[in-house]
This record gives C-alpha cells, structure tokens and sequence, in this order.
C-alpha cells in the first residue's frame, strides 16, 4: 500500500512511496504511472516535493532520505545519519535545506 503521497506544486506530476520501498512517479494528466524507482531498503514513511520543481525527498524505515530527480528519474543524493527508522521529513520554503525526524529521537537537518 501507499504510504505517503505528494504532487508538485504545478500540479503534473504525483509520487507516492509505499510498504514495498518503491516509489511510483504518476502523470496527473491521464493518472498513468511515468516510473518506478527503487533504492531504500525498506518502507517509505514520507515524501515530499521541492516548491518549483520535480525533485523531491523520500524518508524510509531503513534510516535514510533520498533526495530524487522526478523529470529524469534518478536518485540525486543519499542522506544518512539516523541510526533508526526516519518517521517525517520537512523542506524549508526555499528549497535549500531539509529536516527529518526519526525513531532514534534525532532531529536531522541538510542542505541539498
């Protein structure tokens, strides 16, 4: 199942992150899936798009954020540093930096 879900702010593309740790890209134009991507070890528990683009950070139970192109569909960056389960993820209104929370009781923070 669907874990987490997100559309880009100019409303054409949609992720969604699920219990079997893929994450589908969606067109919202026709509702057809664009691609599957696969890369964290275990569930993703959230996903979130960067305002004004296609890019965007997904959070997993195996401890890491990924932060991913939606246009071409690649893993730009891999976060690590919880040593448990990332439960949530925000992303500053610019863009610039991410935070995450996670099951270790550690706030985390990034620059992308």
């Amino acid at each position: 199942p669907a874990l987490a879900v997100d559309a880009s702010d100019d409303d054409t593309i949609l992720a969604s992150g699920g219990a079997d740790k893929s994450i589908k890209i969606w067109g919202l134009d026709f509702g057809d899936t664009h691609r599957t991507l696969y890369g964290h070890d275990d569930s993703i528990t959230d996903l979130k798009f960067v305002r004004g683009t296609h890019n965007f950070f997904t959070s997993s139970k195996d401890g890491s954020m990924r932060y991913w192109d939606g246009d071409r569909f690649e893993q730009i960056l891999l976060l690590n540093g919880h040593v448990s389960e990332v439960n949530c993820l925000a992303i500053s209104r610019t863009g610039a930096f991410v935070l995450s929370g996670g099951m270790d009781r550690q706030g985390r923070g990034g620059g992308r």
